[in-house]
Parts: C-alpha cells; sequence; structure tokens
C-alpha cells in the first residue's frame, strides 16, 4: 500500500510550504507568458445562483463567464514538485455581485479519481489534501474550507499529491455556497502529475464532453447578460 504524504508529513509542514508557494504561482505566471492560457476560478451572482467563469487576474475581468473545467499542472516548480497553489479563486466582489465580507465554502463533491485511458475511475487513485490557512480537505473523508470574500480578492488553496501517485491525470469535483444564495453546479479541476501532454489534454477534453452538460438556453441568457452588465460598468 503506497503512503499517503500529508499522514506522515505533519499539519505543521504543510502550513511552512503554503509560506512558501508564491514560488509555483510564479511559474504559473511565466506560463501565462509563453501562451498558456490560464484562468483562475470565478465565482459570480447570477439572480441570486453561484456560477462558476473563468477570472483573469491580469486584466481583472471574466472573460469565459460559464467554465466549469480547470487545469492544474504539478511539478511546475521543481522545488515543489507535490504540491501547487493553481487554479486560485479570485475576482472583484463589486463586478461578480458577491457581498465584500461573506464567505464562500468550497466544498468537496467527490473524492479523487484517476483517468484510465477511456474516464476516471477511483482505482490506483491515492489521496490529495487541500489547505487553506487552518482549514484543510482531504480528498478520502470530503470536507470544506471557507474563503473570505474582499474587494479584489485572489485566494490560492494549496493542492498537494501522494509523493508515491503514480503518473497520471487525477480529478476531483467541487461546488461552492454562499449563505443567501443557491448552490452551483459542479465543477472540476483536473490535475496533471507526471502524465503527457497530449494524454492529459485527452483526459480534460474526455471531462469537458462527458461530466459537464451543455448550457440550456437559460444558462446562455444568464452568460449574455453578465457580458452586458460588464460591458456598461
Amino acid at each position: 500500500m503506497s503512503s499517503r504524504p500529508n499522514r506522515f508529513a505533519p499539519r505543521a509542514a504543510r502550513l511552512i510550504l503554503s509560506v512558501s508557494l508564491p514560488f509555483v504561482a510564479v511559474s504559473a505566471a511565466l506560463a501565462d507568458e509563453e501562451g498558456e492560457e490560464h484562468y483562475d476560478i470565478g465565482i459570480w451572482n447570477d439572480a441570486g445562483v453561484l456560477r462558476t467563469g473563468g477570472w483573469d487576474h491580469d486584466t481583472q475581468t471574466l472573460p469565459v463567464a460559464d467554465l466549469r473545467v480547470f487545469e492544474a499542472h504539478f511539478g511546475e516548480d521543481p522545488d515543489f514538485p507535490f504540491a501547487i497553489d493553481e487554479p486560485g479563486i479570485g475576482g472583484v466582489a463589486a463586478d461578480l455581485g458577491l457581498p465584500i465580507g461573506a464567505t464562500i465554502n468550497l466544498n468537496l463533491a467527490s473524492g479523487l479519481r484517476i483517468w484510465n485511458g477511456n474516464g476516471f475511475d477511483a482505482d490506483n487513485a491515492t489521496s490529495m489534501f487541500i489547505d487553506y490557512g487552518p482549514e484543510s480537505i482531504d480528498s478520502l473523508t470530503g470536507g470544506s474550507i471557507g474563503l473570505l470574500i474582499s474587494e479584489d480578492y485572489d485566494l490560492h488553496p494549496i493542492y498537494s499529491i501522494d509523493p508515491n501517485s503514480i503518473a497520471g491525470s487525477y480529478l476531483l469535483e467541487f461546488n461552492v455556497a454562499m449563505d443567501g444564495f443557491a448552490t452551483s453546479d459542479s465543477f472540476w479541476i483536473a490535475f496533471n502529475y507526471g502524465l503527457d501532454d497530449e494524454d492529459f489534454e485527452a483526459s480534460v477534453e474526455w471531462v469537458e464532453g462527458n461530466l459537464v452538460p451543455a448550457p440550456g438556453v437559460i444558462g446562455l441568457l444568464a452568460m449574455a447578460g453578465l457580458a452586458s452588465r460588464r460591458r456598461r460598468a
């Protein structure tokens, strides 16, 4: 049986790691400069329903109003091969219709799964942790962490994987909830842990084609309304 690093690595060690991980964010920024598309998770208010889109911190905009599959790549910083702080969760509260001072709860909706070439299953999928400040989610037992909304927020939980995990594309499913709002639909983060880029992108396309429903007429109207609202701002 493979070891689970975050059970053998004390919680304090993961907190120390989280202090050091701004270097990971630098690596992600460099990847963006090289032309790789990257979006943080933008959470916005659609008439009282939380939705997820692609937030671009460079332009302070939500270029993709409806985005439910996000990507992350372990090993972008060789000093931290088993942890990453992307994708972040960010936005400008006033632009996205969120109340300053409220707490968004990031909820793990399903356990860790690994790409098998035709889909995702739990076989050989070891464990991951998501840490933010004093709170933590274990992929084996689930959980939730709270994220405080400020005027212009850029929040980066730390995702860490068992170093003994086999190379592959790993998938976690989440939703977000906030008092006074309807909980978001599920969204997914696919993590590349040493897998060939082409194979990883095939796994992401499978998630987009098989787990994410096509937006209905109401969803398309909501996205159009958001775009119109931002143009008037």
